[in-house]
């Protein structure tokens, strides 16, 4: 009896093992860019975490799946909640686009900075892992403004029959026109959270003036093709499958909750859309099949992937660029990072970097079950901020004839 207690408590104890990857060693991440990178050899030597292990938290840090569960669930542990100031633009075709800025709660010591964020998918200002690094980006001397997704926040009424996509990027140009009037003396950096990072790169790369905009642009766990994407995001593999269908279900739920102006009888008309086969669709791919592309006039899911990618204009961006994914990110699987490490390998001002581990947008660290609020990925974004920051202003500096301190 007690030899087979033995073997039960063994097995037990090799599946958590297995479960946790408690075995899995941190190691330093795989950066990718262009030999003989002036750009990356400065960033390097000022952004020390770049080439340390990421620790993720002990007990259960090292799974991918609970890494991207617990951001899933929880966004992040005692999240701040700072409170921004929300600004309302009604758009050409009625939508209303909404974005809230948050003003730095100390001075950055090098001038007046704003970083402009787009979230990720059906997510925005109010969402846990935002408010986590706005409230330490303001922290760090940041003015941040937030793009909120069409539809994401639920106490904002839709005034269109348009909700968010994946790539469109109209709302983040009105966003960052109207900043730039705002704050006419302010430089501005992009950061792209997963969707929201597709977007970004899209952006910056659709259009060279845009770029003239920005510093630098940061990409954070996004695909980069999302045409290559769902193909992998329908197997069974990683869990993907399941992801695929609780994220397709909070879809349907936010059509639900925004029936009367998405789904009336006058659009559905208009759109030739079928509700039950909207709301029968158990995958990303089905729902835009049903749903996406008739409400925006794509003729197939092929061509509304294609245009919505940003692997199709990523090579045309110049300005500084940070990439970052994890190699056990359940949603984004290793061959989407082909399109990321070509372009770091050729262009001379980016870095990509891809941890061992960390999930989707999770890179939770400190502590042996409970994580710290700021999280290892909160500090790597203001790291690689402020290293940029600092090599622009010596460029400034340098061409005025200025010594920089």
């Amino acid at each position: 009896m007690s030899f087979l207690l033995a073997c039960v408590a063994g097995v037990v104890i090799y599946g958590t093992i297995r479960l946790l990857h408690l075995a899995s060693s941190s190691s330093a991440p795989e950066l990718k860019y262009k030999d003989g990178s002036f750009f990356a050899s400065q960033i390097l030597k000022m952004c020390s975490i770049l080439s340390k292990p990421y620790i993720p938290t002990k007990v259960w840090g090292k799974s991918g799946h609970l890494q991207t569960i617990v951001y899933g669930k929880l966004g992040r542990i005692k999240s701040p909640f700072p409170k921004g100031k929300r600004y309302f633009i009604k758009l050409e075709d009625g939508a209303t686009l909404t974005y809230d800025v948050f003003e730095p709660i100390s001075p950055h010591l090098r001038g007046d900075y704003t970083i402009v964020i787009s979230p990720g998918i059906a997510n925005s200002s109010e969402t846990a892992y935002i408010c986590t690094f706005v409230h330490y980006a303001q922290e760090n001397g940041y003015r941040v403004v937030v793009q909120n997704h069409l539809g994401a926040v639920l106490s904002i009424e839709l005034t269109s029959s348009r909700m968010f996509t994946y790539g469109h990027t109209d709302e983040l140009k009105i966003i960052v026109e109207d900043i730039e009037k705002l704050y006419p003396d302010s430089q501005f950096l992009a950061v792209g959270f997963s969707m929201g990072g597709n977007i970004v790169t899209k952006y910056l790369g659709e259009d060279n003036s845009h770029q003239h905009k920005f510093i630098c642009g940061m990409s954070i766990c996004q695909g980069y093709d999302i045409q290559k994407a769902f193909p992998l995001l329908l197997e069974w593999s990683h869990l993907r499958r399941m992801y695929v269908y609780f994220m397709t279900s909070y879809q349907k739920f936010l059509l639900r909750h925004h029936y009367h102006t998405v789904l009336s009888e006058d659009v559905k008309s208009k759109h030739k859309l079928d509700e039950d086969k909207i709301f029968a669709a158990t995958s990303l791919a089905e729902l835009d099949q049903s749903y996406t592309i008739k409400r925006w006039g794509y003729k197939s899911l092929e061509e509304y992937y294609e245009a919505c990618s940003s692997c199709n204009y990523i090579n045309n961006i110049t300005i500084p660029m940070f990439l970052l994914n994890a190699r056990d990110d359940p949603l984004v699987p290793q061959p989407l990072l082909k399109c990321a490490t070509q372009y770091a390998e050729t262009h001379e001002n980016c870095i990509l970097m891809i941890t061992k581990h960390g999930g989707h947008l999770g890179f939770f660290e400190g502590g042996y079950i409970t994580p710290d609020t700021i999280t290892w990925l909160d500090r790597a974004i203001i790291e690689f901020a402020n290293a940029a920051v600092t090599i622009t202003q010596a460029k400034k500096n340098l061409i005025n004839g200025v010594q920089i301190s």
